[in-house]
């Protein structure tokens, strides 16, 4: 386990509840916090409030309904100390190497690099028509890729970057960086790339990850 503290922020809301059951634990046998900001909860799930690993944030008693945004709620706290930063999704279950797989990544590309195992290309000879339908290369996170590829955007339910390679986010700013919710991808994407920070998507086997 790296010396650096291991950091994971989630979103979620009632509709996934099972899903989360699944995903919680695989999460907390590699983290050491666990951030999940609860959309539409109006108190907190008791097998959440049992583990120490855990910080909720009830939608109601902050800024509301957030949607996927809700994984970047901590964002003020993340350079606090040395960490790698993961942002998870509900319904993804995470293998046991994948911190392990992660983090050797992020330190393969020297901490320069925000890393992701979903991505798109999307064309550099003509604009794209649809996000989509019209990129030139879509890599999910469920399947094969047999080797590491930076992409143009990232998905942020499978992402993670040492704390050093990214400018602090102020989370003030929440309604500029993520005007509409359930966007997240593509606007982080998008201050990614006004930052010209590569965006890497790995190398996996087939089904690595997997759905809830």
């Amino acid at each position: 386990m790296a010396k650096d503290k291991i950091i994971f922020n989630m979103a979620t809301f009632p509709a996934r509840i099972k899903a989360l059951e699944e995903s919680v634990p695989k999460i907390l046998a590699q983290c050491d916090e666990l951030h999940i900001y609860l959309n539409q909860y109006t108190e907190v799930p008791a097998f959440l409030s049992r583990e120490k690993k855990i910080t909720t944030y009830l939608g109601v008693d902050h800024i509301g309904d957030m949607g996927d945004c809700g994984k970047f709620y901590n964002c003020d706290n993340w350079h606090n100390e040395p960490a790698y930063i993961f942002t998870c999704d509900d319904k993804i279950l995470y293998p046991p190497d994948y911190v392990e797989k992660m983090i050797a990544t992020i330190e393969k590309y020297q901490r320069k690099a925000i890393v992701s195992f979903h991505g798109r290309m999307l064309h550099t000879d003509r604009p794209s028509t649809s996000y989509y339908f019209d990129c030139k290369l879509f890599r999910g996170c469920l399947g094969f890729a047999a080797e590491d590829m930076f992409m143009h955007e990232i998905g942020t339910g499978v992402m993670a970057f040492h704390n050093s390679t990214l400018p602090e986010i102020d989370a003030a700013k929440f309604n500029k960086m993520f005007p509409l919710t359930n966007m997240t991808d593509i606007y982080f994407s998008i201050w990614l790339q006004k930052l010209k920070m590569p965006m890497l998507n790995p190398a996996r086997k087939e089904a690595w990850l997997k759905i809830s």
